[in-house]
């Protein structure tokens, strides 16, 4: 189980085989329907239940099938599946956003969308990234509206959604009534994605010049969050054996590692973790999408990012 509500998907699929499959990318009007997205989210006073007095309180809920989604203050204002696909289209321009992923998880409490953007990133050779922006909406009052630039590792579709500082990590807007206004904040943001780009491509040209010894590569899993932590003294635990195995095995065998610059550097060693995490990781039982999203997969990615490239 995935705790995928609804999701539509065009080519590869980065994170899971659910959803449905269209022949090509989408206009956001076209998304939003494959999706599965086209319904709205009423905000609704809660009482008490002896009916004495209504509460500050408000429950989001669906107005498709009437599932509740969370509970939220009076100052939360829902940004509509719709308005959220006319925020990005406002953002890139209507014809610039193509969508090749969206979808809602759990009952549509968290929403995302993934658009491609034109052109690509080059490490060595053919080992080319996408470059992509990804959208995240919850409905449950748990988070705000975040807009993130994302690279996807063509040869493997690992997501190697990082940010490059810890300052830059992405775009946050609350649920307010100001919503709207925020556009503009965004696309001062996404001026930088340029320069982010280059910035990243430099990153890992260097990062495939970094050879790691056995020694290396095994201090850098440790550090990554994967296994717990050692303890003095002690043996290592069989769950932290099994997941340094595991994530041994596509450092030398996983997908894309027989690259030029990818074979036992430190390019390798992050993608053999973000390959690990996108696909192999343990989640709670449905939770792997939300996990990669909002979740502990998301940092244990950008911790990697930040260990690789403190190797260089």
């Amino acid at each position: 189980m995935h705790n995928i509500n609804s999701m539509m998907y065009y080519g590869a699929k980065p994170w899971h085989k659910l959803g449905t499959e269209v022949s090509e990318a989408q206009t956001s009007a076209q998304a939003i329907i494959a999706a599965g997205l086209d319904w709205k989210v009423d905000k609704v006073q809660l009482i008490r239940s002896d009916n004495s007095a209504p509460v500050d309180n408000f429950a989001t809920v669906r107005s498709d099938n009437k599932d509740t989604l969370g509970v939220v203050g009076h100052v939360y204002e829902p940004l509509q599946n719709n308005g959220a696909f006319s925020f990005f289209d406002a953002i890139v321009g209507e014809k610039a956003a193509i969508y090749h992923t969206a979808g809602s998880l759990g009952k549509g409490e968290a929403v995302w969308m993934l658009a491609k953007l034109p052109g690509y990133i080059r490490t060595v050779g053919d080992d080319i990234s996408e470059k992509y922006l990804l959208l995240t909406n919850r409905h449950d009052g748990r988070g705000a509206v975040s807009v993130m630039f994302t690279p996807i590792r063509v040869v493997c579709q690992n997501t190697l959604n990082v940010a490059l500082s810890w300052a830059e990590r992405k775009f946050h807007a609350k649920h307010t009534s100001n919503l709207g206004n925020k556009i503009r904040d965004v696309r001062e943001y996404l001026g930088l994605i340029d320069a982010k780009t280059a910035l990243f491509e430099d990153a890992t040209r260097k990062l495939a010049t970094v050879q790691l010894t056995r020694d290396a590569w095994e201090g850098y899993v440790k550090k990554s969050g994967l296994i717990p932590p050692e303890i003095q003294g002690e043996k290592m635990s069989t769950r932290a054996y099994n997941i340094m195995e595991d994530v041994s095995r596509l450092f030398e065998h996983g997908k894309g590692q027989d690259m030029p610059g990818a074979r036992h550097t430190a390019w390798g060693a992050f993608n053999a973790v973000v390959e690990y995490v996108d696909y192999q990781r343990a989640t709670k039982e449905g939770k792997r999408a939300e996990s990669l999203l909002f979740g502990s997969g998301a940092n244990i990615k950008q911790t990697a990012w930040d260990n690789a490239l403190a190797l260089v």
